[in-house]
C-alpha cells in the first residue's frame, strides 16, 4: 500500500469540500434553501441547509482519485463501487428533495427502503453477525430485511444527530477514522479508500459547520453520511480470510450513541402516543443543552465519547478478529 495514495485520497476529498462549501452556501442562500427557525430549532440566524452537497462532492472526488491511483482494485470492485455511488447519490437526492419540499415521512421512508434494497442487490448485505469465539449468527433468510432495516436505521440515526452545530459531521469523521484503522487491519483497500474519502469530506465541512455554524448539511448531508456509514458496516471484504461482515460488530459499538438515540426516540414517542416521525426537542444532545452546556461543549463531549467507543471497537477488532484468525497488519 502506498502512503502517497492514502495521502492523496484524504487530501483531495478534504480540499474539495473545503473549497466548494462557500459556493454551496452562497447558492443555498440565493435559492432560499434555508433552515427556517422554529420551535425545535436552536439557531437564531438565517442559515442554508444544502451543505451535504459539498460533502458529497468531496467524497466523490476522493473516490475518483482512488480509481486513478489503484486501477487494479477498481477492476475487482467496479460493480460494488458503482452500486454504492449510485445508491448513495439517490439518498443524497432524496435529502435535497426533502430539504426543499419537506416530504411526507412515510413517503421518505419508503424511498429509503427502496434505495437500501438496491444496495443489498449489489452485495452490501449483513448475512452473518460474527465475533470469533463469542458470537456467530448466520442470518440466512433474515439477511436482506435486517440489512435494509440497518441501512435505513443508521441513515436516520445520523440524521437525528444533526441537531447541533458540527455534531453529525464530527461523529462521522471519527467513525470514518476507525473504519480506516479496521480496514488497515483487515487488509481491505476498498473500505480504507472509501473511509478516507468520507473522513476528509466530513472534517473539511466541520470548518464551516462547527459552532457557530455558517452552513448546515441538512437531510441532504445527514442521510447521505448515515447511508455510507451503514453501508461500510455491512460490507463483505475480499480479504484472505473466511470472515464475512467483520466491520459490523465494531461499527455497532462505535455507533452506540446514535443507535441509542433512535431507540429512545421511537420508544418515547410510542409511549406518549405521538407520531414517531414527528421530531421533538428530547434527543440526547438536547438534554446537554438543557443542563447548561453550550453547543460546542456538547459536540466535543460527543466526539470524546465516540472516540472512546471507537477505541473499544478497535481493541475488540484486534483481540477477536486478528488474534483469532491470525490476520497480520499491513506494512506500508
Amino acid at each position: 500500500m502506498e502512503i502517497l495514495t492514502i495521502f492523496f485520497i484524504f487530501s483531495i476529498s478534504f480540499i474539495t469540500t473545503f473549497l466548494i462549501t462557500p459556493t454551496i452556501r452562497y447558492a443555498g442562500l440565493k435559492f432560499y434553501a434555508i433552515d427556517k427557525r422554529g420551535q425545535r430549532k436552536i439557531h437564531t440566524k438565517v442559515i442554508t441547509k444544502l451543505g451535504g452537497i459539498a460533502i458529497y462532492c468531496g467524497f466523490i472526488s476522493g473516490l475518483i482519485i482512488f480509481t486513478i491511483l489503484d486501477f487494479n482494485l477498481l477492476n475487482k470492485s467496479l460493480i460494488t463501487l458503482a452500486g454504492l455511488v449510485l445508491c448513495s447519490t439517490l439518498m443524497l437526492i432524496l435529502g435535497v428533495y426533502d430539504d426543499f419540499q419537506n416530504s411526507r415521512p412515510i413517503k421518505k421512508l419508503l424511498m429509503q427502503i427502496i434505495i437500501a434494497l438496491l444496495l443489498v442487490r449489489v452485495g452490501f448485505v449483513l448475512d452473518r453477525v460474527l465475533l470469533p469465539g463469542i458470537i456467530d449468527i448466520k442470518l440466512d433468510k433474515l439477511a436482506v430485511p435486517i440489512s435494509v432495516i440497518w441501512l435505513v436505521g443508521i441513515s436516520n440515526a445520523i440524521n437525528l444527530t444533526d441537531g447541533l452545530d458540527g455534531l453529525a459531521a464530527g461523529i462521522v469523521a471519527i467513525i470514518s477514522l476507525f473504519f480506516c484503522f479496521q480496514a488497515f487491519i483487515f487488509q481491505d483497500h476498498f473500505i480504507l479508500y472509501i473511509s478516507l474519502s468520507l473522513m476528509g469530506a466530513s472534517m473539511a465541512f466541520l470548518r464551516y459547520n462547527f459552532y457557530p455554524s455558517k452552513i448546515f448539511m441538512g437531510d441532504t448531508g445527514s442521510l447521505f453520511l448515515g447511508f455510507i456509514v451503514g453501508s461500510i458496516a455491512i460490507y463483505n471484504p475480499h480479504v484472505r480470510t473466511n470472515l464475512t461482515n467483520p466491520y459490523f460488530i465494531p461499527a455497532l459499538i462505535t455507533l452506540t450513541l446514535p443507535i441509542i438515540d433512535v431507540i429512545f426516540s421511537i420508544a418515547r414517542r410510542v409511549l406518549r402516543k405521538q407520531n414517531i416521525f414527528i421530531g421533538d426537542f428530547c434527543h440526547i444532545h438536547h438534554y446537554y443543552i438543557k443542563l447548561g452546556f453550550t453547543q460546542a461543549q456538547t459536540a466535543i463531549r460527543f466526539y470524546i465519547m465516540t472516540f472512546f467507543l471507537g477505541s473499544v471497537s478497535l481493541i475488540i477488532t484486534y483481540l477477536y478478529f486478528v488474534q483469532s484468525t491470525k490476520l497480520h497488519f499491513y506494512k506500508i
